[in-house]
């Protein structure tokens, strides 16, 4: 029996973006509560920082999922082949990301000790992205 055909009639889970936006609430009713309960700014702010990060991680997912046919994770019947589709270009181990990495470290410190600081971190953000998408344009 084909995948189209035992799908056929059903609705597709599709959870993750449900799972996402279960934890944006989450976290919107717990920095409330935390608000309400100790008046304490720096807390709710962190627990109010997580509700759009989850909410946007959320509707990214729900947008993805829309407008597309059921896949095989939503299928419980579903063995491995059934989802053995094309997942498009991962690139390979890099450094680049690393030099990314440390010039965000290095612009947070110089947002702290000062814009000579923050210069270096960002030539050194700046040189990780550029750096990144030249080599991964080459082996693409």
């Amino acid at each position: 029996m084909e995948r189209a055909d035992r799908n056929k009639g059903k609705r597709a889970m599709n959870v993750e973006w449900l799972l996402f936006m279960g934890a944006a609430a989450f976290f919107a009713v717990t920095a409330s509560a935390y608000w309400f309960i100790t008046y304490e700014h720096a807390g709710t702010a962190m627990l109010g920082a997580s509700v759009p990060a989850f909410a946007f991680v959320g509707l990214w997912l729900l947008f993805q999922t829309r407008g597309k046919g059921p896949r095989a994770e939503d299928d419980g019947d579903a063995s491995p082949a059934d989802a053995a589709d094309d997942l498009g270009y991962f690139p390979s181990s890099s450094a680049w990301p690393f030099v990314l990495s440390a010039g965000v470290v290095v612009l947070a410190n110089g947002l702290v000790f000062g814009p000579p600081i923050a210069v270096v971190g960002l030539i050194l953000m700046v040189a990780g992205v550029f750096g990144y998408a030249r080599e991964s344009d080459q082996k693409a």
